[in-house]
């Protein structure tokens, strides 16, 4: 596996990609037993420029098994590709899981530490064409909150929770439309 350790910016999808402790490109990656960790300061609610990453996954066809992803805010960039993680563990405070990957997390826990409010993952699909989105497959959702299940990163996000444990921590509406407008009518 090819691992990228980035101290200055790098413009790929996004535009933050300051602080995220490891990323890869790589294609048909397996990857067991990882524990990853961004140590910088969970950030309050509202706050711009404190994105941390603790990994970056943009390469296609790639499996994460029992790993553990730590951090406060945009924990695991789900950047690109076809990802499907069993059994971790991911832990953060706000949209801790982003991107416009095509993603299955099934048997995780994920693990909010939000203080005031938090999310658990903004999905950035911006076409109703785009083959993207996250699904939560007999999950765990634990931690603190209150928390929305997920927010519009993009204007056709897609996140599906499936036979998922919430912990009494859901926001009431549990949805963020993330001020999109044309969003304000959509399913949760």
């Amino acid at each position: 596996m090819k691992i990228l350790y980035t101290p200055k910016k790098i413009l790929l999808k996004f535009s933050f990609y300051y602080d995220q402790t490891v990323s890869t490109c790589d294609n048909l990656m397996t990857c067991g037993h990882m524990y990853l960790k961004n140590t910088s300061p969970a950030p309050m609610p509202g706050m711009q420029g404190w994105q941390a990453a603790a990994f970056r996954i943009s390469g296609d066809k790639a499996y994460f098994f029992g790993c553990g992803f730590y951090g406060a805010q945009d924990t695991l960039c789900d950047d690109a590709g076809r990802h499907y993680f069993k059994e971790c563990f991911i832990e953060g405070s706000i949209d801790f899981i982003f991107g416009n990957g095509r993603s299955m997390y099934k048997g995780c826990e994920l693990h909010s530490i939000a203080r005031r409010f938090g999310s658990i993952a903004a999905h950035a699909r911006t076409s109703p064409d785009e083959k993207t989105g996250f699904a939560f497959v007999n999950c765990r959702v634990t931690g603190t909150g209150p928390l929305y299940v997920g927010r519009a990163m993009g204007q056709y996000s897609r996140i599906v929770y499936s036979f998922t444990y919430f912990d009494d921590i859901v926001a009431r509406g549990g949805w963020d439309d993330w001020d999109h407008s044309s969003n304000k009518n959509k399913y949760v």
